[in-house]
């Protein structure tokens, strides 16, 4: 299940499950489906996905759900534990930094090549 957020709305949520905050001015829908995550025992009841899994309940998500949730600024939830799923990068203040790569190695010539 997808849940339109903006990035104001998705650090509001991790904000409160933090218990940074009190409850804020959220999208009614939202803040419904937080509270009965919540109350069913779901703590936290947002969470990142890290590395294609779902950080609350430590399950690989199915493919097309993480590609989703790479692509489009949205909550997500869990097939699993059913919480709601962000992708930190998309909220994140600052990009993060690509990967480094691995340099390349030099070719070294064949040992049955002769000069």
């Amino acid at each position: 299940m997808k849940f339109e957020a903006t990035k104001t709305d998705i650090r509001a949520l991790v904000g409160l499950a933090r218990k940074n905050t009190t409850a804020p001015s959220l999208p009614r829908p939202l803040l419904e489906r937080y509270r009965w995550l919540v109350a069913a025992g779901r703590s936290p009841a947002i969470v990142p996905i890290e590395r294609g899994i779902c950080s609350g309940c430590h399950v690989r998500l199915p493919t097309m759900l993480e590609h989703q949730a790479s692509y489009a600024l949205a909550l997500y939830t869990c097939p699993h534990c059913r919480r709601l799923l962000y992708a930190p990068g998309l909220v994140d203040e600052e990009p993060r930094p690509p990967a480094a790569k691995a340099p390349r190695r030099e070719a070294t010539p064949s040992a049955g090549k002769r000069a």
